[in-house]
């Protein structure tokens, strides 16, 4: 049997669905639209924007959204269109199960308004589902007597759409036994039953075969099958028996699982297999099999997965009883749940702002919150609560949704953040609730200005502080967070003596800290009153000020400025004058002087530092009055010089000195040639050219006069040769070798007394400066601390209460007696006996002694800091009848001890600096706290540690004892010094005192301060460009070469860029940004210039950034020769010095010439008109002896190839030199130069005796290692200087041989004795006429340190002892105040 019923198309029911949701109806309020299941996603459902009256863009500005409750949001809202879309794939059987009707409902919420608006979405549906039979087959078994008509119910097929989607026929096979009739329910379902036909007969078919078909009515049609399989079995006439044709139970839906909820009987009268009854549902939903349980053999129904009744309410199912013989009963069983309270209510935050401002007004909506349970009845009735003590109240909405809202104005300084518990309950028994929790932040709002701890601050500060040293750190605090709290500093604008006052100090804008932009001079002004400005970075921001006043402390930093006597206009000495007959303490004059300081450092002293004449003269210690100690002598001389200093008494003392020159005459013109005498010595440097081309003439003549002369003696002398010969060759055999100088092979005989002297390179003393030494006072505070003694008190019963005090010590161990007092009572017997009681909680108990006395003493250790003081109040009760009392109280006064060490504030501290920072800066503060009071509680900071040199870490870092500021010494330099870890300690002033350490470090950030150096290319000798070649037929992209520089910053500042600045040729080049190669951009033309210069800077990346221009000079050029002619091109630049040393040169090189040329000519005159052979062979066998010993120049270990031999003369009348020991070969009476015959010496000294020495030679000692001159204490020429002071060794040949010319001409000098070999002062040994080509300016001072070769001897400076004078520096020579020592 077939059932049909009117099906719609696919696209029918899509139009009728579209149809439907267009011309949707607001129905109670609420909007409502139809969609299809099994639609795509973001498919149009409705125009909700145009529902709600709203334009598509609003939706997102006012915050439009989908709120759903327990379930997957399905629908979502599109911002462009402002329609409604699907979320995704909707499946209406999943949703609504087998329900007509299938509604999914949501609220819509404007959050600006905080605005709910209801929505309900119809889900349409479709033909997705197939007809389905629980079982694919199933089996029956009928009784061959079973009569015609006999109707047994088949298996409900299930389909999950509905309507005309569902179910709509059964359809069985052909049977000729069998057919098919559809019973239609009361709930409009069908209910297929099979109906025997004819009767059956198991002889002729044992089983019977059918095919059940269900269709539904979609299209196209779907359909399900089911085999059915029909047994004949022998007759069974009784079928089975239910006791009730239907149950009902009721059982709580928190039942256990495995419970025996019902059992169901059914009863078959028939023996055997045929009455054995058999259990099993039948037409059950196949989620209600999955939760119930039939035993088959027994009938008891069991749950085996709990019950809900949220879910089902009733279970309705159906029980079959079959007998063995397959006749079957039913019976219908139906278990109501009962709702017990197992949900606890859900709270679900709709919309909620996590922070408000702390001026929110009252009433303002802070969160839209949504409860539900799913219990029923009472268990489902919900009440909302939050507590009593918060600012806020909720109010209830519509459908479960409450507001939580402001009660009163916020205060964030008080509370900043709120943790708001919202806590929902239901009326089911026990109740269940729910808490949610809500933190609001109260943000902050610029309510509160800063406050300065105090209403006004002062301070001091020593003039002459170094500029940016901190002077003050002012601080406020501001109770409002963030921007509103961050509190900057400024000086309120003002003016010192017209000048701003942002001039003086400047105060740090994060800090507070204000440094001094100048220094301070006490002398100007001794305070300076400014207001400092806290204003906060809030809006509007506010602000608040505080008075400082500032005081400046006077230093001695001036010294004492003498007033008279002044000097004259030309730098001389004013003179006073002092009569003959002066008795002692005549007044001669008065030293006036003042000091620009104030107080003790202004106080001046006079002393008399030298004078002329010790004793004759005193200076008043504070008046500065000259005058006569004693009477004038005729043997004082007639003028004295006197030094007077004048010093006054800081610390360290200043002072300033005055010369007066005291003429000694009874009137003015008496004076006049004295004063005469008084010049300023002339300055040795402005000598000119012409003064040395004078001295040079003047020396040539001379020289030549003096030969001359020589010649002249001895052609007159010329009968004596041949003897004088013979005698000079043995006067001359003892001479050492010393006594001769040699150069290039010529030696010379210099004077009678000859040694050889060396210099040490070093003066072996150093200037030692002696800085000022530091001053500072320490005050040692030293405190008493005594001990509380016990304190006696005799009280009265009968007398007035009476408070006493007393102190103890906070570290007094137990058992300590605090107080000793005694009770009387004037009762007798019982009435008189007295008992003593203390008030509870205090440490401290009674001990009674003998005679009614009592101690109070500890009981248990005492804590100031927890307690500083205790009432104890003792009473004293008597036994009588009433008892009578009277009560002392005691105030002990808990004295502190030093047992808390201090604290501080973090464990550990990390500052950044930044390089080149001003010394004196602030850079970081510590800060400690200690409970104790007085000095146990006052901390003072100091260094203990660091990583740094103990010696240079007080030039690094410095702390503040009182402040614990730490400030920076000298400015840091990143390149040198990346970090470094301070250990700062806090300490105490108890005794013993206690300290906590804390470490600090300091990491130095860098800053931009090292310009790029260019490497390569390096500048010329000259300081010109080097050239680089480039071939002419360079391609483009060819490596000329490569500008390679570096930066010794870091990170950022050392990324280095290279830019062209210049060219000769713009676009021939190309410089690599970043390697900066230079290449070729393009080929040469022949239009380009051969010579191309690049200029090229270098530039690194700080901020601002620094660099460095390299020039590079390029040639093009195919080979090195062609670039030499333009090269060599450029013009050396002149020097003048190498003018003047070309003329003296040439001046040497003639005197030289002329005067061998001299020396030969005598010598040839001497050979050929000598008469004596044996004179001539002397001679000759002298001049052609080649292999005779000579004393080779020593030129190891540093000793000069040019070796001098100081002489000085034979008396003693200058001062220069003291010897010690002289030379036992000549004694000091003997005076060669006086032989008679001047020939002789001559011949003596150009041939000396080999055999003498090369005897002299080997028995000289070596000299000492000192033996040596430096590089800077070389002698030479005054034109080998090349303008320096610094004397070097002549290093050329025509200083060798103007050095000869010198030598021999001083020798000649000697001969004929008209010359002062010894010279002045400064000639070395030489004729003054030489003295300005070469004096011992360009030498070491010999008076400092003069050794004797192979002797202990030592030259010393005899006048310089007498001086008092230490000797020069070894290079002391360089400087005028040589010169003028030996003046």
């Amino acid at each position: 049997m077939v059932i049909r019923g009117k099906q719609l198309s696919r696209s029918e029911l899509f139009l009728l669905c579209l149809f439907l949701g267009l011309s949707l109806e607001a129905w109670a309020g609420k909007i409502r639209y139809t969609v299809p299941e099994e639609t795509d996603k973001a498919f149009f459902v409705g125009n909700i924007a145009e529902d709600l009256g709203l334009q598509p863009q609003e939706l997102t500005e006012r915050r439009v959204r989908i709120i759903s409750r327990g379930r997957t949001q399905l629908f979502a809202l599109n911002p462009r269109s402002g329609s409604l879309v699907t979320a995704g794939r909707i499946d209406r059987e999943e949703l609504c199960a087998q329900s007509v009707q299938c509604l999914v409902s949501f609220n819509i919420l404007v959050e600006d308004k905080m605005k709910l608006f209801p929505v309900e979405v119809e889900i349409i549906d479709i033909n997705d589902n197939t007809p389905q039979f629980k079982l694919e087959e199933v089996e029956f078994k009928m009784n061959e007597i079973t009569t015609p008509g006999t109707r047994i119910s088949l298996p409900l097929g299930q389909d999950l759409d509905v309507g005309m989607n569902s179910l709509q026929n059964y359809q069985l096979s052909s049977n000729p036994h069998f057919s098919l009739d559809v019973q239609q329910g009361a709930d409009g379902s069908q209910h297929p039953e099979m109906v025997l036909q004819s009767p059956l007969d198991r002889e002729e078919e044992a089983v019977h075969h059918l095919l059940l078909t269900a269709s539904d009515g979609g299209n196209p049609v779907r359909s399900g099958t089911l085999l059915i399989h029909v047994q004949v079995v022998d007759a069974n006439d009784n079928p089975p028996a239910f006791t009730q044709a239907q149950y009902h139970m009721s059982i709580p839906e928190n039942v256990p699982l495995g419970t025996r909820l019902l059992t169901v009987k059914a009863t078959d009268p028939d023996e055997g297999v045929n009455g054995e009854v058999t259990y099993s549902f039948h037409n059950i939903d196949h989620k209600i099999a999955q939760i119930f349980q039939l035993d088959s053999y027994t009938g008891e129904i069991s749950n085996k997965e709990a019950l809900d009744f949220e879910e089902y309410k009733i279970y309705s199912m159906e029980i079959q009883a079959q007998d063995g013989a397959g006749l079957m009963a039913r019976a219908k069983v139906l278990v109501k749940v009962l709702d017990i309270n197992d949900n606890a209510p859900e709270v679900t935050m709709t919309s909620v702002t996590t922070s408000v401002p702390e001026n929110f007004p009252p009433g303002a909506i802070i969160a839209l919150i949504s409860v539900h349970d799913q219990d029923s009845g009472g268990n489902g009735e919900i009440t909302c609560s939050i507590p009593g003590n918060l600012p806020f109240k909720l109010e209830t909405l519509d459908d479960n949704y409450y507001h939580l809202v402001t009660e009163r104005t916020l205060d964030r300084e008080l509370t900043s953040r709120y943790n708001i518990t919202v806590t929902a309950t239901d009326q089911g028994i026990p109740a269940l609730s729910t808490e949610t929790h809500i933190s609001l932040q109260v943000t902050d709002i610029n309510d509160n200005p800063p406050v300065f701890p105090q209403d006004s601050y002062s301070t001091f500060i020593l003039e002459n502080n170094p500029r940016g040293a901190s002077l003050f750190s002012a601080t406020a605090h501001d109770a409002d967070s963030n921007e509103n709290a961050q509190v900057t500093y400024s000086l309120v604008e003002d003016t010192i003596q017209g000048t701003p006052l942002t001039s003086y100090v400047s105060i740090n804008s994060d800090t507070g800290v204000l440094y001094a932009l100048r220094s301070f001079d006490y002398e100007q002004f001794q305070d300076i009153q400014l207001r400092v400005m806290a204003c906060d970075r809030g809006d509007p921001p506010l602000s608040s000020n505080v008075s400082l006043s500032l005081f400046v402390l006077d230093q001695n930093d001036n010294a004492p400025e003498v007033l008279y006597p002044t000097l004259p206009t030309d730098g001389s000495t004013g003179v006073e004058l002092a009569p003959r007959s002066t008795e002692p303490g005549y007044l001669v004059t008065k030293v006036v002087a003042v000091d620009r300081d104030s107080g003790q450092n202004a106080w001046l002293s006079y002393r008399l530092l030298k004078a002329s004449e010790p004793g004759l003269f005193a200076v008043g210690l504070h008046t500065g009055e000259v005058r006569t100690a004693r009477a004038l002598l005729d043997r004082d001389a007639l003028k004295q010089s006197l030094v007077v200093a004048v010093r006054d008494h800081g610390q360290p003392p200043l002072s300033a000195t005055v010369t007066l020159t005291v003429a000694v005459a009874d009137s003015i013109p008496d004076v006049l040639a004295d004063l005469g005498s008084i010049r300023t010595p002339g300055d040795p440097d402005d000598s000119d050219l012409t003064l040395y081309l004078v001295v040079a003439v003047a020396a040539v003549s001379c020289v030549f006069l003096a030969f001359v002369i020589v010649l002249l003696a001895l052609r007159l002398r010329r009968w004596h040769a041949s003897r004088l010969l013979q005698a000079s060759g043995g006067g001359l055999v003892g001479v050492p070798a010393s006594h001769f100088v040699a150069v290039d092979g010529v030696r010379a005989f210099l004077q009678t007394y000859s040694h050889e002297v060396s210099l040490t390179a070093d003066s072996r003393e150093s200037h030692v400066i002696f800085p000022q030494p530091n001053y500072v006072d320490t005050l040692i505070s030293q405190e008493s601390c005594g001990k509380s003694e016990p304190l006696l008190i005799t009280q009265d019963l009968l007398e007035d209460k009476k408070e006493t005090f007393s102190q103890i010590l906070e570290d007094s161990h137990p058992g300590m007696v605090v107080a000793l007092f005694k009770t009387q009572d004037q009762d007798s017997g019982q009435n008189g006996e007295v008992t003593c009681n203390l008030s509870r909680d205090i440490p401290f108990k009674i001990h009674s002694s003998s005679n009614n006395y009592y101690k109070l003493v500890t009981d248990g250790p005492l804590d100031r800091e927890q307690t500083p003081e205790y009432n104890v109040t003792i009473t004293a009760t008597d036994r009588g009848e009433p008892p009578l009392s009277s009560s002392i109280t005691i105030t002990l006064h808990i004295t502190d001890v030093n047992d808390n060490a201090p604290v501080f504030h973090q464990a550990s501290y990390m500052v950044h600096v930044a390089e080149n920072n001003p010394p004196g800066a602030s850079i970081a503060q510590v800060s400690a706290s200690d409970p104790d009071l007085g000095p146990n509680g006052r901390v003072s900071y100091s260094i203990v540690a660091s990583d740094l040199e103990p010696r240079a870490l007080a030039s690094y870092v410095s702390v503040s004892a009182q402040s614990g500021v730490v400030f920076a010494q000298r400015a840091f330099d990143h390149e040198q010094l990346r970090a470094f870890e301070l250990t700062l300690q806090a300490r105490d002033q108890g005794s013993p005192a206690l300290s906590a350490n804390v470490s600090l470090r300091v990491l130095v950030d860098d800053r931009n301060d090292n310009a790029p150096r260019v490497l390569y290319p390096a500048l010329g000798p000259d300081g010109s460009a080097l050239f680089d070649t480039v071939p002419r037929a360079a391609q483009p992209g060819y490596l000329v070469t490569k500008v390679v520089a570096v930066d010794a910053d870091s990170g950022h500042n050392a990324w280095l860029s290279y830019h062209v600045l210049q060219a000769s040729e713009p676009g021939l080049f190309s410089l690599g940004l970043r390697t900066g190669e230079v290449r070729t951009a393009r080929a040469l033309g022949d239009r380009d210039a051969a010579r191309q210069r690049l200029l090229v800077a270098v530039r690194d990346g700080g901020q601002p950034p620094l660099s460095a221009t390299a020039t590079l000079l390029l040639v093009f050029a195919d080979s090195l020769q062609e670039v030499l002619p333009d090269v060599s091109d450029r013009p050396a630049p002149s020097d003048p010095q190498a003018e003047l040393q070309f003329y003296l040169v040439v001046a040497l090189a003639l005197i030289s010439v002329l005067f061998l040329l001299a020396v030969i000519l005598a010598v040839a005159l001497r050979l050929r008109n000598s008469s004596s052979p044996a004179a001539r062979a002397c001679f000759g066998s002298a001049l052609c002896s080649k292999s005779g010993p000579e004393i080779p120049p020593n030129y190891s270990e540093g000793t000069l190839p040019y070796a001098y031999n100081l002489c000085v003369p034979g008396d003693q009348t200058n001062p220069e030199f003291n010897f010690l020991t002289s030379v036992d070969h000549f004694p000091a009476t003997q005076d060669i130069l006086n032989k008679d015959s001047p020939s002789g010496l001559l011949t003596s000294i150009l041939i000396p005796n080999a055999e003498t020495d090369k005897k002299t030679f080997k028995q000289q000692a070596p000299p000492n290692t000192d033996w040596r001159f430096s590089q800077a204490q070389r002698p030479g020429t005054s034109g080998s200087q090349n303008g320096d002071e610094t004397g070097t060794w002549p290093n050329n040949q025509f200083d060798t041989e103007m050095l000869q010319a010198m030598i021999l001409a001083s020798a000649s000098e000697a001969a004929d004795g008209s010359s002062t070999l010894g010279g002045g002062a400064g000639t070395m040994g030489l004729s003054a006429r030489y003295g300005p080509q070469f004096t011992l300016q360009h030498v070491p001072d010999y008076r400092q340190n003069v050794y004797i070769p192979g002797s202990n001897a030592t030259l010393t400076n005899a006048a310089g002892k007498r001086d008092g004078k230490a000797p020069a520096g070894g290079n002391g020579n360089k400087k005028k105040s040589g010169k003028k020592e030996k003046k």
